[in-house]
């Protein structure tokens, strides 16, 4: 499998950005800069982000799974781009720079660091029979919007708070073991594009991962409350029709999408592989709603379908989630507040985690 990857490597086209090589002991990522260009690294325990300035590249969302390097993510924003690559557990990173005329080569290794043993066991004369390997669950978050699109403002801006909750959900699923994609982990964009935008973070709910959850805000023209969750699907009631083209993007824009993805609907009735998903999207989104509503006593919207486009061709089960609403005097009010954003990132995790469990 390891052969295989490299050789998808060396086939990779030069102007990849970052250029990829696996070796054993450690993975390099390469990237070639002009002379003008800045850069900033900073690393976390599970991440490593690197911000570069004066460059424009575009999004990218690779699974590199080596043993040192499980993916990488690659941002483009307003003046630069930002490249945020998830390391395994017991690596260390190091850096250097090499000057080639007007242009520059970063080089980063990430390199395998073995761990300390402490009193090892005696030898035993009957060897003990390998332990079985088994794959991490993989769990992609969407915190909606950010950058360029603050989504529904109120008592609390939407942006800001599904990044806020998406971060707590990431940190509670990786105590469990989980592995976690964010498909931003800082105010940012995908694009400027709104429909681009929204068709990357839809394209990172491939086979390769095990759930897909997006975490927005409501808001309406007249005082709502409550929490509601949706997997894909139709939908005719006119008012919800109305949210639904607002969360894709609103105006002529989000009546666009909107309609893409209820063609999308069309052609899954007759899709018996995306009927079964369908199915566990459905219950994920039950298990997310009746834990939400347990947490936090807010009132039940309810489960139901409709052409979401950042869903609509999810691989894996895939959800929306509105956790309440911005611009009630209530309810924004108390989503301002840590304690119950910590309230809705536990029960969503307890869902999630009893749904890879098979707890359904």
């Amino acid at each position: 499998m390891r052969l295989l990857a490299f050789l998808i490597v060396i086939l990779a086209p030069v102007f990849a950005f970052p250029r990829l090589g696996l070796h054993e002991g450690y993975t390099r990522l390469v990237f070639d800069l002009e002379a003008k260009a800045q850069y900033q690294v900073a690393q976390t325990p599970d991440t490593l982000t690197l911000r570069f300035s004066g460059i424009s590249v575009g999004a990218a969302d690779v699974d590199v799974s080596s043993p040192q390097v499980a993916s990488y993510q690659v941002v483009p924003g307003s003046g630069g781009v930002t490249v945020f690559v998830r390391l395994r557990p017991n690596v260390e990173v190091k850096t250097s720079v090499l000057n080639d005329g007007n242009r520059r080569r970063l080089v980063v290794d990430v390199l395998e660091v073995a761990r300390p043993t402490q009193n090892p066991p005696q030898a035993s004369s009957r060897p003990e029979p390998p332990k079985p390997r088994t794959q991490p669950k993989i769990v992609v978050i969407d915190p909606g919007h950010g950058g360029v699109d603050p989504g529904a403002v109120g008592f609390v801006v939407e942006k800001e708070v599904t990044l806020d909750l998406a971060l707590r959900l990431r940190q509670l699923l990786q105590k469990e073991g989980v592995e976690v994609v964010l498909t931003r982990s800082s105010d940012t964009h995908l694009s400027p594009d709104k429909a681009t935008d929204l068709g990357l973070r839809a394209d990172m709910a491939h086979s390769k991962r095990n759930l897909f959850i997006s975490i927005h805000v409501n808001s309406a023209p007249n005082v709502a409350q409550g929490i509601e969750t949706y997997y894909f699907g139709h939908t005719l009631e006119p008012s919800l029709l109305a949210q639904v083209i607002r969360e894709n993007g609103g105006g002529e824009l989000g009546r666009r999408l909107t309609r893409e993805a209820q063609s999308v609907g069309e052609r899954l009735v007759r899709d018996l592989i995306a009927q079964s998903n369908l199915k566990f999207s459905r219950q994920l989104a039950h298990l997310v709603q009746g834990a939400m509503l347990q947490a936090t006593g807010a009132v039940d919207r309810g489960v139901r379908q409709a052409p979401f486009y950042v869903i609509r061709n999810a691989r894996i089960p895939a959800i929306l989630v509105e956790v309440g609403f911005a611009n009630h005097p209530e309810e924004g009010r108390r989503l301002q507040t840590s304690e119950y954003r910590q309230a809705l990132a536990t029960a969503m995790s307890r869902a999630i985690l009893r749904f890879l469990n098979n707890g359904e």
